[in-house]
């Protein structure tokens, strides 16, 4: 059977660590607190790259002090569109 193994970075948003697991078989991209709480599970339709990309666009973004959960939702409501096969 075939596996991937998954592409894994901690970025801070609003002073609050989170991990990313991306895993490009499925495009399952998990984001967890620091603790290892499930914050968000999502299908990323992109590559890690585009999704490092993204982060980098948002982080330079200003800091509304809107927290967490609010900075996520506009992250993944502005996802890529899916790529075409």
């Amino acid at each position: 059977m075939f596996t991937t193994k998954p592409c894994t970075a901690t970025c801070v948003l609003d002073g609050a660590a989170v991990t990313l697991t991306f895993f490009p078989d499925t495009h399952l991209l998990r984001i967890c607190s620091a603790a290892g709480v499930c914050l968000r599970e999502v299908r990323w339709p992109a590559s890690w790259r585009i999704l490092l990309a993204t982060l980098r666009e948002f982080s330079q973004r200003d800091d509304d002090g809107s927290g967490v959960e609010s900075r996520l939702d506009e992250m993944l409501d502005n996802q890529p569109a899916p790529a075409m096969a």
